[in-house]
């Protein structure tokens, strides 16, 4: 008899049967999303804090899984907790990710990685762009750009309405046009430097556009 691969349960599915008792549900669910969470944690608050806040979040999420509706994307209710938490915190927000997302709200659109980008430069773009927008902006903007997260459910997480998180995307893009420009303007004659074969390569920065949400 052929074998018939199994499909993996998605995470609502892994939700349902945790908030029935199965624990090791639960457990899956924290393996898929320790990662990205921390990173989201760690772009909200201090770096030295976000795995006790991962934890938290993971704390809360057990112990309100009678609350968790399956209308909702598991991710868009554990994001949601998340924030509530680095809220309580009290933190500034010191982001540290990779910065082809911002970059991509400079062309346009979420575009494959063309080169590595120094580390040094990922945390001066990201620290840049906080210090001209508001934490619920940086928020709005790396869910959308990092997470891929459609603007129904970053209006969840940031329990705003979802005119309120277009009009708030459109404003951060704005906000960060002339620092964008700026910033690789700024890299690109050291980076000719360190890469002398492609110094011909570099363009002028492109007229940025505003992408549709």
């Amino acid at each position: 008899m052929p074998h018939t691969p199994t499909t993996a349960p998605s995470d609502e599915q892994l939700a349902c049967r945790a908030q029935k008792g199965c624990a090791s549900s639960f457990e899956q669910l924290m393996h898929r999303f320790q990662a990205p969470m921390l990173q989201f944690l760690r772009h909200r608050g201090a770096s030295s804090d976000a795995e006790d806040l991962l934890q938290e979040t993971f704390v809360r999420a057990y112990t309100n899984l009678h609350r968790y509706r399956r209308r909702w994307r598991f991710a868009t209710w554990l994001f949601t907790i998340a924030r509530r938490v680095s809220i309580n915190h009290g933190r500034r927000v010191r982001p540290v990710a990779d910065c082809e997302a911002l970059r991509s709200v400079e062309s346009g659109a979420p575009g494959p990685l063309e080169a590595m980008v120094a580390e040094e430069d990922r945390r001066s773009l990201w620290s840049m762009a906080a210090t001209v927008l508001s934490q619920e902006e940086m928020t709005a903007v790396w869910l959308y750009y990092v997470e891929e997260m459609p603007t129904r459910e970053i209006a969840a997480v940031l329990e705003r309405s979802r005119v309120s998180v277009k009009t708030m995307l459109f404003r951060s893009r704005r906000k960060l046009r002339p620092l964008l420009q700026d910033f690789w303007a700024d890299i690109a004659p050291r980076r000719s430097v360190a890469s002398p074969e492609h110094e011909h390569k570099h363009e002028a920065c492109p007229t940025v556009e505003v992408p549709h949400v």
